[in-house]
Protein backbone atom coordinates (compact mmCIF):
# COMPACT_ATOMS: atom_id res chain seq x y z
CA UNK A 1 0.00 0.00 0.00
CA UNK A 2 1.60 3.70 -1.02
CA UNK A 3 1.67 6.34 1.52
CA UNK A 4 -1.13 8.25 -0.07
CA UNK A 5 -3.64 5.25 -0.06
CA UNK A 6 -2.43 4.40 3.43
CA UNK A 7 -3.10 8.31 4.43
CA UNK A 8 -6.55 7.95 2.83
CA UNK A 9 -7.90 5.31 4.37
CA UNK A 10 -6.63 6.81 7.72
CA UNK A 11 -7.55 10.06 7.61
CA UNK A 12 -10.58 12.37 6.57
CA UNK A 13 -11.95 11.89 3.42
CA UNK A 14 -12.57 15.30 3.03
CA UNK A 15 -9.56 16.82 3.97
CA UNK A 16 -6.84 16.59 0.78
CA UNK A 17 -4.18 18.54 2.03
CA UNK A 18 -1.64 15.71 2.91
CA UNK A 19 -2.36 13.55 -0.41
CA UNK A 20 -2.52 16.50 -2.79
CA UNK A 21 1.24 17.36 -0.84
CA UNK A 22 2.25 13.31 -2.13
CA UNK A 23 1.56 14.09 -5.94
CA UNK A 24 2.40 17.83 -5.79
CA UNK A 25 5.72 17.32 -7.95
CA UNK A 26 3.76 14.92 -10.28
CA UNK A 27 2.59 15.90 -14.05
CA UNK A 28 -0.67 16.40 -14.13
CA UNK A 29 -1.58 13.52 -16.40
CA UNK A 30 0.43 11.36 -14.46
CA UNK A 31 -1.04 12.32 -10.77
CA UNK A 32 -4.56 11.60 -13.25
CA UNK A 33 -3.69 8.16 -13.42
CA UNK A 34 -2.20 7.44 -10.10
CA UNK A 35 -5.88 9.09 -8.35
CA UNK A 36 -7.81 6.47 -10.92
CA UNK A 37 -5.71 3.70 -10.13
CA UNK A 38 -6.09 4.04 -6.68
CA UNK A 39 -9.94 4.80 -6.52
CA UNK A 40 -9.68 1.21 -8.48
CA UNK A 41 -7.94 -0.71 -5.65
CA UNK A 42 -10.54 0.92 -3.14
CA UNK A 43 -13.50 0.57 -5.48
CA UNK A 44 -12.87 -3.39 -6.07
CA UNK A 45 -12.22 -3.72 -2.35
CA UNK A 46 -15.63 -2.17 -1.61
CA UNK A 47 -14.29 0.86 0.27
CA UNK A 48 -16.96 3.07 -1.59
CA UNK A 49 -16.44 6.40 -0.02
CA UNK A 50 -12.86 6.13 0.09
CA UNK A 51 -13.21 5.19 -3.89
CA UNK A 52 -15.52 8.04 -4.40
CA UNK A 53 -12.82 10.50 -2.55
CA UNK A 54 -9.92 9.64 -5.24
CA UNK A 55 -12.15 9.58 -8.48
CA UNK A 56 -13.43 13.27 -7.34
CA UNK A 57 -9.98 14.36 -6.95
CA UNK A 58 -9.32 13.32 -10.13
CA UNK A 59 -12.07 14.81 -11.52
CA UNK A 60 -10.61 18.26 -10.19
CA UNK A 61 -7.53 17.84 -12.00
CA UNK A 62 -9.85 16.88 -15.27
CA UNK A 63 -13.69 16.71 -15.54
CA UNK A 64 -13.95 15.75 -18.10
CA UNK A 65 -11.94 12.07 -17.24
CA UNK A 66 -14.32 9.16 -19.04
CA UNK A 67 -12.72 6.76 -16.59
CA UNK A 68 -13.54 9.02 -13.45
CA UNK A 69 -17.21 9.63 -14.51
CA UNK A 70 -17.86 6.54 -15.05
CA UNK A 71 -16.81 5.01 -12.01
CA UNK A 72 -17.73 7.65 -9.90
CA UNK A 73 -21.12 6.70 -11.10
CA UNK A 74 -20.69 3.44 -10.14
CA UNK A 75 -19.84 4.22 -6.44
CA UNK A 76 -22.14 6.67 -5.87
CA UNK A 77 -24.96 4.40 -7.21
CA UNK A 78 -23.57 1.27 -5.23
CA UNK A 79 -24.23 4.15 -2.12
CA UNK A 80 -28.04 4.69 -3.19
CA UNK A 81 -27.25 7.22 -4.18
CA UNK A 82 -28.99 6.99 -7.63
CA UNK A 83 -29.56 10.75 -8.91
CA UNK A 84 -26.33 12.04 -8.30
CA UNK A 85 -24.95 8.47 -10.10
CA UNK A 86 -26.90 9.15 -13.20
CA UNK A 87 -25.69 12.90 -13.36
CA UNK A 88 -22.02 11.10 -13.68
CA UNK A 89 -22.93 8.95 -15.79
CA UNK A 90 -24.89 11.18 -18.26
CA UNK A 91 -22.09 13.77 -17.89
CA UNK A 92 -19.91 11.53 -18.94
CA UNK A 93 -21.95 10.60 -22.32
CA UNK A 94 -21.87 14.26 -22.51
CA UNK A 95 -18.39 14.28 -23.05
CA UNK A 96 -18.26 11.41 -25.14
CA UNK A 97 -21.80 9.89 -26.48
CA UNK A 98 -20.71 6.75 -27.92
CA UNK A 99 -18.83 5.54 -24.53
CA UNK A 100 -20.32 2.35 -23.98
CA UNK A 101 -19.25 1.37 -20.50
CA UNK A 102 -21.15 4.87 -19.07
CA UNK A 103 -23.92 3.69 -21.33
CA UNK A 104 -24.72 0.24 -20.18
CA UNK A 105 -24.22 1.72 -16.21
CA UNK A 106 -26.58 4.07 -16.97
CA UNK A 107 -28.65 1.33 -18.45
CA UNK A 108 -28.50 -0.47 -15.34
CA UNK A 109 -29.56 2.58 -13.05
CA UNK A 110 -32.40 3.32 -14.93
CA UNK A 111 -33.68 -0.78 -15.03
CA UNK A 112 -33.00 -0.72 -11.39
CA UNK A 113 -35.00 2.50 -10.48
CA UNK A 114 -37.87 1.19 -12.89
CA UNK A 115 -37.48 3.13 -15.65
CA UNK A 116 -37.37 0.24 -18.12
CA UNK A 117 -38.25 2.17 -21.09
CA UNK A 118 -35.62 4.66 -20.84
CA UNK A 119 -33.07 1.69 -19.69
CA UNK A 120 -34.17 -0.25 -23.23
CA UNK A 121 -33.40 2.89 -25.13
CA UNK A 122 -30.16 3.00 -23.22
CA UNK A 123 -29.66 -0.37 -24.89
CA UNK A 124 -30.78 0.20 -28.24
CA UNK A 125 -28.79 3.54 -28.74
CA UNK A 126 -25.55 0.31 -27.79
CA UNK A 127 -26.85 -1.76 -30.24
CA UNK A 128 -27.23 0.93 -33.07
CA UNK A 129 -23.39 2.02 -33.13
CA UNK A 130 -22.03 -1.79 -31.84
CA UNK A 131 -24.57 -4.16 -32.80
CA UNK A 132 -22.43 -7.00 -32.23
CA UNK A 133 -22.02 -6.10 -28.22
CA UNK A 134 -22.32 -8.98 -26.54
CA UNK A 135 -23.09 -7.82 -23.19
CA UNK A 136 -25.54 -5.16 -24.20
CA UNK A 137 -27.23 -7.78 -26.39
CA UNK A 138 -27.63 -10.40 -22.89
CA UNK A 139 -28.53 -6.84 -20.81
CA UNK A 140 -31.22 -6.28 -22.89
CA UNK A 141 -32.32 -10.02 -23.49
CA UNK A 142 -32.46 -9.32 -19.40
CA UNK A 143 -34.55 -6.28 -19.10
CA UNK A 144 -36.76 -7.48 -21.80
CA UNK A 145 -37.73 -10.61 -19.82
CA UNK A 146 -37.96 -8.73 -16.73
CA UNK A 147 -40.61 -6.58 -18.97
CA UNK A 148 -42.51 -9.95 -19.78
CA UNK A 149 -41.09 -10.17 -23.27
CA UNK A 150 -39.84 -13.45 -23.30
CA UNK A 151 -39.26 -13.96 -27.66
CA UNK A 152 -37.70 -10.80 -27.76
CA UNK A 153 -35.48 -11.59 -24.74
CA UNK A 154 -34.47 -15.16 -26.75
CA UNK A 155 -33.55 -13.19 -29.81
CA UNK A 156 -31.40 -10.71 -27.36
CA UNK A 157 -29.82 -13.93 -26.24
CA UNK A 158 -29.46 -15.56 -29.20
CA UNK A 159 -27.52 -12.54 -30.94
CA UNK A 160 -24.96 -12.45 -27.89
CA UNK A 161 -24.27 -16.13 -27.82
CA UNK A 162 -23.55 -15.64 -31.68
CA UNK A 163 -21.04 -13.33 -30.97
CA UNK A 164 -19.36 -14.92 -28.30
CA UNK A 165 -20.96 -18.28 -26.73
CA UNK A 166 -18.34 -18.83 -24.46
CA UNK A 167 -19.92 -17.37 -21.70
CA UNK A 168 -22.30 -19.75 -19.22
CA UNK A 169 -24.17 -16.89 -18.45
CA UNK A 170 -25.93 -16.09 -21.58
CA UNK A 171 -26.81 -20.28 -21.94
CA UNK A 172 -28.79 -19.33 -18.59
CA UNK A 173 -30.13 -16.57 -19.93
CA UNK A 174 -31.36 -18.11 -22.68
CA UNK A 175 -32.38 -21.22 -20.80
CA UNK A 176 -35.04 -18.46 -18.85
CA UNK A 177 -36.32 -16.82 -21.76
CA UNK A 178 -37.17 -20.37 -23.55
CA UNK A 179 -38.82 -21.54 -19.92
CA UNK A 180 -40.92 -18.66 -19.87
CA UNK A 181 -42.46 -19.75 -23.43
CA UNK A 182 -43.16 -23.48 -21.96
CA UNK A 183 -40.20 -24.72 -23.98
CA UNK A 184 -38.70 -27.09 -21.71
CA UNK A 185 -36.77 -29.56 -23.50
CA UNK A 186 -34.53 -26.47 -25.48
CA UNK A 187 -34.52 -24.70 -21.76
CA UNK A 188 -33.23 -27.71 -20.19
CA UNK A 189 -30.60 -28.13 -22.95
CA UNK A 190 -29.72 -24.40 -22.13
CA UNK A 191 -29.32 -24.80 -18.68
CA UNK A 192 -27.22 -27.98 -19.43
CA UNK A 193 -24.57 -26.47 -21.95
CA UNK A 194 -24.25 -23.66 -19.45
CA UNK A 195 -23.27 -26.53 -16.83
CA UNK A 196 -20.85 -28.05 -19.74
CA UNK A 197 -18.89 -24.40 -19.27
CA UNK A 198 -19.20 -24.18 -15.93
CA UNK A 199 -20.02 -27.24 -13.63
CA UNK A 200 -20.07 -25.72 -10.34
CA UNK A 201 -22.51 -23.08 -11.87
CA UNK A 202 -25.26 -22.93 -9.22
CA UNK A 203 -27.62 -21.06 -10.65
CA UNK A 204 -27.98 -23.37 -13.42
CA UNK A 205 -28.31 -26.07 -12.21
CA UNK A 206 -31.42 -24.54 -9.95
CA UNK A 207 -32.51 -23.26 -13.08
CA UNK A 208 -32.20 -26.98 -14.69
CA UNK A 209 -33.58 -28.31 -11.19
CA UNK A 210 -37.12 -26.53 -11.36
CA UNK A 211 -37.72 -27.48 -15.42
CA UNK A 212 -36.68 -31.01 -14.39
CA UNK A 213 -38.95 -30.97 -11.46
CA UNK A 214 -41.98 -29.42 -13.43
CA UNK A 215 -41.33 -32.71 -16.00
CA UNK A 216 -41.54 -34.31 -12.59
CA UNK A 217 -38.19 -36.23 -13.35
CA UNK A 218 -37.43 -36.28 -9.30
CA UNK A 219 -34.58 -37.66 -9.00
CA UNK A 220 -32.46 -35.50 -10.28
CA UNK A 221 -34.47 -32.13 -9.92
CA UNK A 222 -34.25 -32.45 -6.26
CA UNK A 223 -30.14 -33.31 -6.05
CA UNK A 224 -29.94 -30.29 -8.45
CA UNK A 225 -32.60 -28.25 -6.48
CA UNK A 226 -29.65 -28.32 -3.60
CA UNK A 227 -27.83 -25.66 -5.32
CA UNK A 228 -30.28 -23.10 -4.26
CA UNK A 229 -28.12 -22.21 -0.97
CA UNK A 230 -24.63 -22.73 -2.84
CA UNK A 231 -22.62 -20.18 -1.12
CA UNK A 232 -21.31 -18.85 -3.93
CA UNK A 233 -24.77 -17.48 -5.21
CA UNK A 234 -25.34 -15.05 -2.33
CA UNK A 235 -28.83 -16.92 -2.05
CA UNK A 236 -27.36 -18.81 1.56
CA UNK A 237 -27.44 -15.98 3.88
CA UNK A 238 -30.53 -15.80 5.77
CA UNK A 239 -31.52 -19.52 4.64
CA UNK A 240 -29.36 -21.30 6.99
CA UNK A 241 -29.55 -21.61 9.98
CA UNK A 242 -27.23 -20.11 12.60
CA UNK A 243 -26.20 -23.00 14.45
CA UNK A 244 -22.84 -24.92 15.52
CA UNK A 245 -24.26 -28.57 14.64
CA UNK A 246 -24.00 -30.04 11.08
CA UNK A 247 -26.52 -30.37 8.73
CA UNK A 248 -28.48 -33.76 7.95
CA UNK A 249 -26.95 -35.54 5.04
CA UNK A 250 -29.09 -38.53 5.09
CA UNK A 251 -27.25 -40.02 7.66
CA UNK A 252 -29.13 -42.84 10.04
CA UNK A 253 -31.61 -40.66 12.52
CA UNK A 254 -32.40 -43.77 15.25
CA UNK A 255 -32.47 -41.62 18.37
CA UNK A 256 -30.82 -38.62 17.14
CA UNK A 257 -32.49 -34.76 17.29
CA UNK A 258 -33.44 -33.57 14.14
CA UNK A 259 -34.59 -29.40 13.99
CA UNK A 260 -35.79 -28.66 10.39
CA UNK A 261 -35.68 -25.17 9.13
CA UNK A 262 -38.17 -22.95 7.26
CA UNK A 263 -37.14 -21.35 4.06
CA UNK A 264 -38.77 -19.45 1.33
CA UNK A 265 -42.26 -18.29 1.40
CA UNK A 266 -45.51 -19.67 3.26
CA UNK A 267 -46.79 -21.81 0.97
CA UNK A 268 -43.88 -23.64 0.61
CA UNK A 269 -43.71 -24.14 4.04
CA UNK A 270 -47.53 -25.34 4.11
CA UNK A 271 -46.52 -28.06 1.41
CA UNK A 272 -43.48 -29.55 2.61
CA UNK A 273 -44.30 -29.76 6.58
CA UNK A 274 -45.84 -32.79 5.39
CA UNK A 275 -42.77 -34.32 5.35
CA UNK A 276 -42.20 -33.54 9.46
CA UNK A 277 -44.09 -36.83 10.17
CA UNK A 278 -42.11 -38.94 7.95
CA UNK A 279 -39.01 -37.79 9.88
CA UNK A 280 -40.10 -38.78 13.23
CA UNK A 281 -41.03 -42.44 11.74
CA UNK A 282 -37.47 -42.97 11.03
CA UNK A 283 -36.83 -42.66 14.43
CA UNK A 284 -35.74 -39.40 14.94
CA UNK A 285 -36.08 -39.26 19.21
CA UNK A 286 -36.83 -35.35 19.23
CA UNK A 287 -37.97 -33.69 16.11
CA UNK A 288 -38.47 -29.99 16.24
CA UNK A 289 -39.26 -27.04 13.53
CA UNK A 290 -38.48 -23.66 13.67
CA UNK A 291 -40.76 -21.25 11.48
CA UNK A 292 -42.51 -17.96 11.29
CA UNK A 293 -44.41 -16.95 14.35
CA UNK A 294 -47.60 -16.64 11.74
CA UNK A 295 -47.06 -20.70 11.69
CA UNK A 296 -46.69 -21.50 15.61
CA UNK A 297 -50.40 -22.16 16.24
CA UNK A 298 -51.23 -24.14 12.87
CA UNK A 299 -48.18 -26.05 13.02
CA UNK A 300 -48.88 -27.26 16.42
CA UNK A 301 -51.44 -29.20 14.83
CA UNK A 302 -48.95 -31.92 12.69
CA UNK A 303 -48.01 -35.14 13.79
CA UNK A 304 -45.11 -36.17 15.43
CA UNK A 305 -43.44 -32.91 16.20
CA UNK A 306 -41.92 -32.65 19.58
CA UNK A 307 -41.08 -28.74 19.56
CA UNK A 308 -42.13 -25.62 17.83
CA UNK A 309 -39.78 -23.08 17.97
CA UNK A 310 -41.02 -19.40 17.07
CA UNK A 311 -38.31 -17.30 15.01
CA UNK A 312 -39.31 -14.20 16.74
CA UNK A 313 -36.04 -12.99 17.67
CA UNK A 314 -36.89 -14.33 21.31
CA UNK A 315 -36.93 -17.67 21.42
CA UNK A 316 -33.80 -19.65 22.64
CA UNK A 317 -33.48 -22.92 20.23
CA UNK A 318 -31.84 -25.93 22.17
CA UNK A 319 -29.31 -28.04 20.39
CA UNK A 320 -30.21 -30.76 18.10
CA UNK A 321 -27.61 -33.37 16.47
CA UNK A 322 -28.56 -31.96 12.90
CA UNK A 323 -30.19 -29.49 11.04
CA UNK A 324 -32.24 -29.49 7.50
CA UNK A 325 -34.15 -27.20 5.28
CA UNK A 326 -37.76 -28.20 5.14
CA UNK A 327 -37.59 -28.44 1.25
CA UNK A 328 -34.65 -30.35 1.29
CA UNK A 329 -37.01 -33.16 2.72
CA UNK A 330 -38.01 -34.32 -0.29
CA UNK A 331 -35.01 -35.47 -2.17
CA UNK A 332 -33.79 -37.33 1.25
CA UNK A 333 -36.85 -39.13 1.43
CA UNK A 334 -36.52 -40.22 -2.53
CA UNK A 335 -39.82 -38.92 -3.58
CA UNK A 336 -41.10 -40.02 -6.95
CA UNK A 337 -44.42 -38.46 -8.44
CA UNK A 338 -45.66 -41.89 -7.44
CA UNK A 339 -44.29 -42.12 -3.64
CA UNK A 340 -45.57 -37.87 -2.80
CA UNK A 341 -46.61 -38.46 0.50
CA UNK A 342 -49.98 -37.00 -0.75
CA UNK A 343 -52.64 -38.03 2.53
CA UNK A 344 -54.72 -35.15 3.65
CA UNK A 345 -55.29 -33.20 6.08
CA UNK A 346 -51.99 -32.92 7.39
CA UNK A 347 -53.22 -29.90 8.92
CA UNK A 348 -55.99 -28.80 11.05
CA UNK A 349 -57.45 -25.55 12.44
CA UNK A 350 -58.12 -25.60 16.56
CA UNK A 351 -61.58 -26.83 16.70
CA UNK A 352 -62.39 -23.63 19.65
CA UNK A 353 -60.69 -21.30 16.54
CA UNK A 354 -63.50 -23.11 13.87
CA UNK A 355 -66.27 -22.28 16.00
CA UNK A 356 -65.62 -19.01 16.52
CA UNK A 357 -65.36 -18.15 13.11
CA UNK A 358 -68.21 -20.09 11.65
CA UNK A 359 -70.20 -18.10 14.21
CA UNK A 360 -69.06 -14.73 12.26
CA UNK A 361 -69.61 -16.02 8.91
CA UNK A 362 -72.74 -15.53 6.60
CA UNK A 363 -74.77 -18.43 7.48
CA UNK A 364 -76.20 -19.42 4.68
CA UNK A 365 -75.07 -20.44 0.78
CA UNK A 366 -72.56 -21.85 -0.67
CA UNK A 367 -69.75 -19.96 1.30
CA UNK A 368 -66.14 -20.00 -1.62
CA UNK A 369 -62.82 -18.02 -0.49
CA UNK A 370 -60.95 -15.85 -2.91
CA UNK A 371 -57.53 -14.86 -3.10
CA UNK A 372 -56.04 -12.12 -5.99
CA UNK A 373 -52.59 -11.39 -4.91
CA UNK A 374 -49.59 -13.04 -3.71
CA UNK A 375 -46.89 -10.98 -1.38
CA UNK A 376 -45.22 -8.19 -3.91
CA UNK A 377 -42.09 -9.21 -2.33
CA UNK A 378 -40.93 -6.15 -3.15
CA UNK A 379 -37.19 -6.00 -1.61
CA UNK A 380 -36.93 -9.31 -4.11
CA UNK A 381 -36.62 -8.32 -7.88
CA UNK A 382 -36.79 -12.13 -8.94
CA UNK A 383 -39.78 -12.55 -7.00
CA UNK A 384 -41.63 -9.36 -7.20
CA UNK A 385 -41.91 -10.44 -10.80
CA UNK A 386 -43.37 -13.65 -10.49
CA UNK A 387 -45.97 -12.25 -8.33
CA UNK A 388 -46.69 -9.76 -10.70
CA UNK A 389 -47.39 -12.74 -13.43
CA UNK A 390 -49.42 -14.63 -10.57
CA UNK A 391 -51.65 -11.87 -9.35
CA UNK A 392 -54.12 -10.08 -10.26
CA UNK A 393 -56.19 -7.50 -9.42
CA UNK A 394 -59.61 -7.63 -7.15
CA UNK A 395 -61.89 -6.27 -10.47
CA UNK A 396 -60.40 -9.06 -12.34
CA UNK A 397 -62.75 -11.17 -10.11
CA UNK A 398 -65.59 -9.42 -10.90
CA UNK A 399 -67.22 -12.04 -13.62
CA UNK A 400 -67.40 -14.36 -10.45
CA UNK A 401 -68.75 -11.95 -7.99
CA UNK A 402 -71.81 -11.49 -10.44
CA UNK A 403 -72.64 -15.30 -10.34
CA UNK A 404 -73.08 -14.85 -6.50
CA UNK A 405 -77.18 -14.20 -6.94
CA UNK A 406 -77.37 -16.70 -9.76
CA UNK A 407 -75.68 -19.85 -7.78
CA UNK A 408 -76.73 -19.00 -4.52
CA UNK A 409 -73.11 -18.55 -3.67
CA UNK A 410 -71.73 -16.40 -0.75
CA UNK A 411 -68.55 -14.81 -1.86
CA UNK A 412 -65.42 -14.70 1.35
CA UNK A 413 -62.47 -12.84 1.02
CA UNK A 414 -59.18 -14.29 2.24
CA UNK A 415 -57.11 -12.14 1.10
CA UNK A 416 -54.43 -10.72 3.25
CA UNK A 417 -51.87 -7.30 2.38
CA UNK A 418 -52.49 -3.83 2.90
CA UNK A 419 -52.48 -2.98 -0.93
CA UNK A 420 -54.91 -5.77 -2.04
CA UNK A 421 -57.19 -5.90 0.34
CA UNK A 422 -57.74 -2.41 -0.08
CA UNK A 423 -58.79 -3.02 -3.60
CA UNK A 424 -62.07 -4.52 -2.27
CA UNK A 425 -63.33 -1.04 -1.98
CA UNK A 426 -62.77 -0.44 -5.51
CA UNK A 427 -65.97 -2.93 -6.07
CA UNK A 428 -69.41 -2.08 -6.64
CA UNK A 429 -71.11 -2.73 -2.85
CA UNK A 430 -73.48 -5.00 -3.96
CA UNK A 431 -70.82 -7.21 -5.63
CA UNK A 432 -67.70 -6.87 -2.21
CA UNK A 433 -67.06 -10.30 -0.63
CA UNK A 434 -67.31 -10.45 3.21
CA UNK A 435 -64.30 -9.87 4.73
CA UNK A 436 -63.11 -11.16 7.86
CA UNK A 437 -59.33 -10.57 7.23
CA UNK A 438 -58.67 -7.29 9.23
CA UNK A 439 -58.98 -9.58 12.49
CA UNK A 440 -57.38 -12.69 11.38
CA UNK A 441 -54.25 -13.01 13.10
CA UNK A 442 -51.86 -15.94 11.96
CA UNK A 443 -52.64 -19.14 9.71
CA UNK A 444 -54.76 -20.44 12.21
CA UNK A 445 -57.27 -18.13 11.91
CA UNK A 446 -56.88 -18.42 8.67
CA UNK A 447 -57.06 -21.98 8.49
CA UNK A 448 -60.31 -21.78 10.55
CA UNK A 449 -62.27 -19.75 7.99
CA UNK A 450 -61.36 -22.00 5.30
CA UNK A 451 -62.35 -24.89 7.12
CA UNK A 452 -65.70 -23.47 7.36
CA UNK A 453 -66.28 -22.79 3.64
CA UNK A 454 -66.95 -25.01 1.00
CA UNK A 455 -64.33 -24.15 -1.69
CA UNK A 456 -61.62 -21.73 -2.01
CA UNK A 457 -60.32 -20.04 -5.38
CA UNK A 458 -56.92 -18.44 -5.42
CA UNK A 459 -54.39 -17.17 -7.62
CA UNK A 460 -50.91 -19.66 -6.81
CA UNK A 461 -50.41 -18.45 -2.99
CA UNK A 462 -50.22 -20.17 0.34
CA UNK A 463 -53.89 -20.01 0.51
CA UNK A 464 -53.64 -22.52 -1.85
CA UNK A 465 -51.90 -24.69 -0.45
CA UNK A 466 -53.38 -24.40 2.96
CA UNK A 467 -56.69 -25.20 1.73
CA UNK A 468 -54.76 -28.34 -0.04
CA UNK A 469 -53.49 -29.25 3.67
CA UNK A 470 -56.85 -28.95 4.63
CA UNK A 471 -58.20 -31.69 2.63
CA UNK A 472 -60.40 -28.18 1.73
CA UNK A 473 -62.23 -28.32 -2.42
CA UNK A 474 -59.50 -25.66 -3.71
CA UNK A 475 -59.40 -24.24 -7.65
CA UNK A 476 -55.91 -22.81 -8.55
CA UNK A 477 -55.03 -19.49 -10.73
CA UNK A 478 -52.04 -20.52 -12.23
CA UNK A 479 -49.88 -18.64 -14.35
CA UNK A 480 -48.84 -19.66 -17.79
CA UNK A 481 -45.38 -19.90 -16.94
CA UNK A 482 -46.68 -21.88 -13.71
CA UNK A 483 -44.65 -23.01 -10.65
CA UNK A 484 -43.13 -26.50 -10.74
CA UNK A 485 -45.11 -27.95 -8.40
CA UNK A 486 -48.01 -28.19 -10.78
CA UNK A 487 -45.97 -30.01 -13.47
CA UNK A 488 -47.36 -29.93 -17.00
CA UNK A 489 -50.20 -30.21 -18.86
CA UNK A 490 -52.69 -31.57 -16.43
CA UNK A 491 -55.47 -29.96 -14.41
CA UNK A 492 -55.22 -31.99 -11.19
CA UNK A 493 -52.35 -32.15 -9.00
CA UNK A 494 -50.77 -35.39 -6.68
CA UNK A 495 -50.05 -32.74 -3.95
CA UNK A 496 -53.20 -31.90 -3.29
CA UNK A 497 -55.65 -34.26 -4.32
CA UNK A 498 -58.83 -31.66 -3.62
CA UNK A 499 -57.12 -29.14 -5.97
CA UNK A 500 -58.00 -28.42 -9.25
CA UNK A 501 -55.90 -26.05 -11.78
CA UNK A 502 -57.21 -22.98 -14.84
CA UNK A 503 -53.85 -22.62 -15.94
CA UNK A 504 -53.00 -19.80 -18.56
CA UNK A 505 -53.28 -20.63 -21.91
CA UNK A 506 -51.30 -17.26 -22.93
CA UNK A 507 -49.29 -15.01 -20.82
CA UNK A 508 -50.74 -12.15 -19.00
CA UNK A 509 -54.62 -13.41 -20.15
CA UNK A 510 -56.52 -14.11 -16.49
CA UNK A 511 -60.19 -13.25 -18.14
CA UNK A 512 -59.59 -16.52 -19.87
CA UNK A 513 -59.37 -18.26 -16.48
CA UNK A 514 -61.65 -16.64 -14.89
CA UNK A 515 -64.34 -16.91 -17.53
CA UNK A 516 -63.72 -21.19 -16.86
CA UNK A 517 -63.36 -20.69 -13.20
CA UNK A 518 -66.92 -18.93 -13.50
CA UNK A 519 -68.19 -22.02 -15.99
CA UNK A 520 -66.97 -24.29 -13.48
CA UNK A 521 -69.04 -22.88 -10.58
CA UNK A 522 -72.01 -22.78 -12.22
CA UNK A 523 -71.53 -25.93 -13.08
CA UNK A 524 -70.73 -27.31 -9.80
CA UNK A 525 -73.63 -25.67 -8.06
CA UNK A 526 -75.97 -27.25 -11.26
CA UNK A 527 -74.90 -30.75 -9.22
Amino acid sequence: MSNAESWLTSQSLYSSGPFDEALAHRHPAERLEALNNLGYGFYSRKQWLQAQHAFELALSIDPDCLPALNHLGLVLRTQQREPEAEASFRRALAVAPNYVSARINLAVLLWQTRRPADAEAQYREILRVQPDHPLAQNNLGLLLLDLGRPKDAEAAFRHALAIDASAPEMHNNLGNALNRQGRAREAIAAYRQALALRPDYPTASGNLAMVLLRLGAFEEGWRLYESRTDESTGAAVGTLPPVPYPKWRGEPLQGKSLLVWPEQGYGDLLQFCRYLPLMKARGVAHLGVACPPALVRLFASLEGVDAIYPLDGKTTIPGHDYWCLMLSLPMHCGTTLDTIPARTPYLRAPADLTRAWRARLPAHGFKVGLVWSGDPRAHDRGSNAIDKRRSVLARAFLPLLGLADSTGVKFVSLQKGDAAQSQIEDLPPHLRPFDPMHDVRDFADTAAIIECLDLVISVDTSVAHLAGALNKPVWILSRHDGCWRWLRDRDDTPWYLGARLFRQTEPGNWADVIDRVGQALVDLRKL
